[in-house]
Formats: structure tokens, sequence, C-alpha cells
């Protein structure tokens, strides 16, 4: 940019509103916050690099901030929905790991009769096209359920009838 200065366009009364109302409202992103006041100051007459240092913006930040809010508007400064990495499993998926979770392993064929987390991903990627799946996804499915394994805790289970009686000596 050299050493022109840059300077916002005038702001129309609607775009100065809403940006004070961003700026007062208890709840806005501190993030948000410094851009608004970034345009706030340049919209005050402040050139970019004025703007910036009152804002706590690098002069390079700032500019990219003003000129995606010259292109696209106010709804521009509040960001965008990051989405991430898509998931790797789909509903069917995450329904097929719960309803394991919640079956009994004898149930299954399995010679266990309690899962652990381990033995529930080893059961889960030995499925067609579950492979890639890893034990913290799996984890994580069952949180959203709900669902945790407990660790430290053993237990047995038996048939003999005076078995209750024979746990509490």
């Amino acid at each position: 940019m050299g050493n022109r200065l840059f300077k916002l366009p005038p702001l129309g009364a609607e775009e100065l509103l809403e940006l004070q109302r961003l700026m007062r409202a208890e709840k806005t992103p501190a993030s948000v916050f410094r851009r608004c006041r970034l345009i706030w100051q340049s919209a005050a007459g402040y050139n970019l690099r004025e703007a910036a240092k009152l804002a706590g913006f690098h002069y390079t930040n700032a500019h990219f901030w003003v000129s995606r809010f010259q292109e696209e508007g106010l709804p521009r400064l509040l960001g965008g929905h990051r989405t991430g990495r898509p998931p790797i499993y789909d509903a069917k998926i995450e329904t097929f790991i719960i309803e394991v979770a919640t079956s009994r392993p004898p149930d299954l064929g399995l010679g266990f009769t309690t899962w652990s987390l381990a033995k529930l991903e080893e059961y889960v990627r030995s499925q067609p096209g579950l492979g890639t799946l890893s034990r913290e996804t799996v984890r994580r499915i069952l949180l959203r359920h709900g669902l945790r394994f407990l660790t430290g805790q053993t237990w047995c289970k038996s048939t003999d009838p005076e078995f209750e009686v024979k746990k509490t000596r």
C-alpha cells in the first residue's frame, strides 16, 4: 500500500447503528468487537493506520477486515461458520455404534460379558467399512448420546444362587 492513506467511504445510518449495537452488546465476542471498532474508527475519519492502532490490529490485518467489510458489508465482520473437516461417518454408523454399545456382547456372539472402550472399538472396526474409526471417535459418539465408560471398575456375573451372599462376605 505504500504511504497512501486508505479511507473508508461514508457509512449509512443503519450500518452505524448496527456497529454501535454490536459494540455495546455484552455477548459480542472480542474479535467481532475489535473488527466493529476498526470500522467505527475508520467511519469517524481516522485513516486505516490510526484506526488499526486504536482497534488493536496490525495494519495488514486491518486492511484485510476493511476490504472484507467493503466487499460484503457488516455480516462479513461477524465471521463465517467454519465447518472444519467433514465427518467420516454418517448418522447410520453412529446409530450402529450406539446399538452395539447398548447391547450385551454375548448376544453378539462374543466371548466376554461387558464392553470396554477398547473392545467396542475393536468390534466396530471389524465391521465392513468401519475400519477407519478411531477409539476417540467412538468415545465422542458415545458421549454425544450420554454414554461413557467407567474406568477402574470391575464386577463379576455368576449363575450361583448364593452369589449375592458370598459377594458381601
